[in-house]
This record gives structure tokens, C-alpha cells and sequence, in this order.
């Protein structure tokens, strides 16, 4: 059997079903979702991280939007790290200013001031597999990659796709451009029409001709059960080992997927 290693991403709660259900999953790591910034990053994100790492004792990871920090946030940011658990953060990019006096607008900017105040966090990125269909663009993602690895970045996580070969074909990529660090394969498991519309609406993605004609919820959750399943023993076979799931909280559709892997 080859190796399988996951990680999941979660929303900003402490509910004791959640505390329970990671303890059996024992995934790799965790990183905890960024609130809307109308509440408080550190009463909702930070609280939810520093709560499951003491109660689970998994690595755990904060996400950190470029765009949404002011640099007094970001300074009391660095203390509060420095005194608690938390020794990771999934920083993002920061297309939109989430925050209209933030301090920095993009990961790399955020990456590099975080590297300089907090030597021994382990830093983790996004990357876009997408961009494999443009030559411009995927030189262009290539290139601030190896900056970010360069800053400090150990994981890269990739955003959501649903074409394995694209997928294949962008890490090669990465490694045939001097890349070195880990890159995750990011899987949502489409179980519910929510997620359905974020894909399509949010994030734009073509999906896969199965999920077309779904009528109801429970063939809903059946279809994208079996697509992500099939995803990730397809992505195994290719010698992908990684993977990292957006699970929106379903933890039992991770259970599935973990006892489904060949």
C-alpha cells in the first residue's frame, strides 16, 4: 500500500463532536478557516486553534489572509503567537483588500514579515494547479512559488480542482522548476448543494458532467463521495501522497473517504 497522508481544513468552531471526531481521524495536521473579519480573528480563528490543538494535540495551522491585518494586528498577532501552541500558518493571498487599512495586500509580503518576526514558524501557502493552462500564468505562479519556498514556505496546498491530469502535470512542473516543498492535493468532497453553488458561483470551476444532473441531496452526497474517492486513489496511483481536505466541517464524509482509499 502506498503512503497516504491527509490534512483537513475547519471551521471556526469548538463543538465537542468536532474534538471527539479528530481524535479518531488523527489527521496530519488541521488549519482553521479565517472568520469574517466583522468578528475577531483572535475570539473566533485563534480561539478555535488554540482550543482543538490542547484537546487534540494535532498540529495545528492558522489561516491568515494577506489583506485582512492591520499592523497592529499583525504585531499582537506575533506576540500571541510566540506565547501560545500555534507553530503554523496557512497564509493566503490577498487579491481583495479584506481590510481596508491592512498592513500588507499579498501572501509573499505577509510571508516575509512573519519569517523575519517568528524565525520557527512553519509557514504553509496556497497554489492555483489551474494555472497550468496558461503559459504566463503558470511562470508567473512558478516563480512566486519558488520566492514563497525561499521565504520560508514548507507546504504548499493547492487550491480545489477536479482534473487529476492537470493536477499531475502542474506538479511536475513545480518540481522540474527547482521547487522542492511538499504540495498537497486540495479535495473538496461535494456533499451538499451549498458547496455545489460555492464551486460554481465563488471560486468559478467547471464541474465534473456527474454533478450536472443531480436532483436531490442524498445523490448529491452519494456522487461527490465517489468522485473525490476516485480522485484520490487515481492521484495515489500517479505517486500523489499528500493530500489536504476541505471538508467544511464533514467529518463523517472524511471517515468515508479514509476508509475508501486503497
Amino acid at each position: 500500500m502506498s503512503t497516504f497522508n491527509y490534512s483537513l481544513e475547519l471551521l471556526q468552531n469548538n463543538s465537542n463532536s468536532k474534538k471527539q471526531a479528530l481524535k479518531k481521524l488523527a489527521p496530519e495536521f488541521i488549519s482553521i478557516a479565517y472568520t469574517n473579519h466583522t468578528l475577531s480573528f483572535f475570539e473566533t480563528t485563534f480561539s478555535t486553534a488554540l482550543t482543538l490543538k490542547k484537546v487534540t494535540n494535532i498540529k495545528t495551522a492558522v489561516h491568515l489572509p494577506a489583506s485582512s491585518f492591520t499592523q497592529e494586528e499583525l504585531d499582537k498577532l506575533v506576540v500571541v503567537l510566540q506565547k501560545s501552541t500555534i507553530d503554523s500558518a496557512l497564509i493566503l493571498s490577498g487579491e481583495k483588500k479584506l481590510n481596508k487599512n491592512s498592513a500588507y495586500t499579498s501572501a509573499l509580503e505577509l510571508a516575509k514579515f512573519l519569517s523575519r518576526r517568528l524565525p520557527n514558524l512553519d509557514i504553509l501557502c496556497s497554489c492555483h494547479p489551474e494555472t497550468i493552462t496558461s503559459e504566463i500564468n503558470l511562470q508567473n505562479e512558478l516563480s512566486l512559488m519558488r520566492t514563497k519556498e525561499a521565504t520560508g514556505c514548507k507546504i504548499f496546498i493547492s487550491q480545489i480542482f477536479f482534473d487529476n491530469t492537470m493536477f499531475i502535470h502542474f506538479v511536475n512542473h513545480c518540481r522540474h522548476a527547482g521547487i522542492k516543498a511538499q504540495i498537497r492535493a486540495g479535495i473538496m468532497p461535494i456533499v451538499n448543494k451549498n458547496q455545489l453553488t460555492f464551486v460554481k458561483k465563488i471560486l468559478k470551476l467547471q464541474l465534473p458532467d456527474s454533478f450536472e444532473q443531480v436532483s436531490n441531496d442524498i445523490e448529491l452526497k452519494k456522487i461527490g463521495i465517489q468522485f473525490a474517492l476516485n480522485q484520490i486513489n487515481m492521484l495515489k496511483k500517479q505517486g500523489i501522497t499528500d493530500f489536504h481536505f476541505f471538508t467544511m466541517d464533514n467529518l463523517d464524509t472524511v471517515k468515508l473517504l479514509i476508509d475508501g482509499v486503497l
